[in-house]
């Protein structure tokens, strides 16, 4: 059960061990009691708590809190939240700055955008984070989309990775604190990426087709698109846009035609991905 007054949450953080300054701590309590309450539950509340090594304070990431109480609020305090993005992420980064998970955050293009590490994670924690690791606001993917709105209309295509599902999630693909990859993903290129799920595309073929070889995304859209299979267009249209040698592929023919109903062009050249047939460099088998 909660301690309910400001008074015994200080005691209850003075007594859990914490070595820095537990009565900074009960300071904060007295006008803080909902969010120290919260941040008890916390993985930081409970670091805080029970690793010696890495023991805390509110002090330890809001710079200025010291004189902030002892001006009874007068003082502005650092609030990760608002301020200097480089200033706010610079208190997290104090500890996570070495972390593997971290490793690529400088320069990054979410550093870069001033984007908060607080803009994403609820450090004190409430209804709505998650009860393990650093208390994500709702759902990950629903956090990434509230700023990429043009993403989030792609994932509600006809064809789509199931994100609104719930089998997949923004960050099975992409990792937010920063990649050596492109587009913040998590290979060292989208076709390793994409190979990652779907390994027999991978090759290496007897036949190739150069544009797969090359990027999956010549043909496909990663996150959503009203063609079928994630195309880019309707497959005639997306065959001719190269094959434009004025054989059967670039005339509209007969309704019935076979290159114009059902699959089209993949019809008849099923393999198109590669294939290790030696009469295939069609690849039509």
């Amino acid at each position: 059960m909660w301690l309910r007054t400001s008074a015994r949450i200080g005691v209850l953080i003075a007594c859990a061990g914490i070595p820095l300054a537990a009565s900074a701590q009960q300071e904060c309590a007295t006008c803080h009691e909902e969010t120290a309450r919260a941040f008890l539950g916390t993985s930081h509340g409970r670091t805080f708590i029970h690793d010696k090594a890495r023991a805390g304070n509110c002090t330890s990431c809001h710079t200025g809190a010291a004189a902030h109480a002892e001006s009874g609020g007068e003082a502005k305090v650092l609030n990760p939240r608002h301020g200097s993005a480089e200033d706010a992420n610079g208190a997290c980064l104090t500890c996570h700055d070495q972390n593997r998970a971290q490793a690529h955050w400088r320069g990054s293009p979410h550093e870069a955008a001033g984007v908060r590490c607080a803009s994403c994670h609820s450090v004190h924690g409430d209804a709505r984070a998650a009860p393990s690791g650093l208390n994500r606001i709702g759902a990950a993917s629903a956090r990434c989309l509230a700023c990429h709105t043009s993403h989030k209309a792609q994932l509600n295509q006809r064809s789509h990775h199931p994100v609104a599902e719930g089998q997949l999630e923004c960050a099975s693909c992409h990792d937010p604190h920063g990649s050596s990859g492109e587009k913040l993903i998590r290979a060292a290129s989208v076709n390793d990426m994409c190979y990652s799920c779907h390994q027999e595309k991978r090759g290496p073929f007897l036949w190739e087709h150069s544009p797969v070889r090359e990027d999956c995304l010549t043909c496909h859209k990663a996150h959503g698109s009203n063609q079928p299979s994630l195309l880019v267009s309707r497959t005639t249209q997306l065959c001719q846009s190269c094959h434009q040698q004025g054989r059967h592929q670039t005339l509209a023919g007969l309704p019935a035609s076979v290159w114009n109903t059902n699959k089209q062009c993949v019809n008849c050249h099923s393999q198109i991905h590669g294939t290790n047939h030696p009469s295939g460099p069609l690849f039509q088998r």
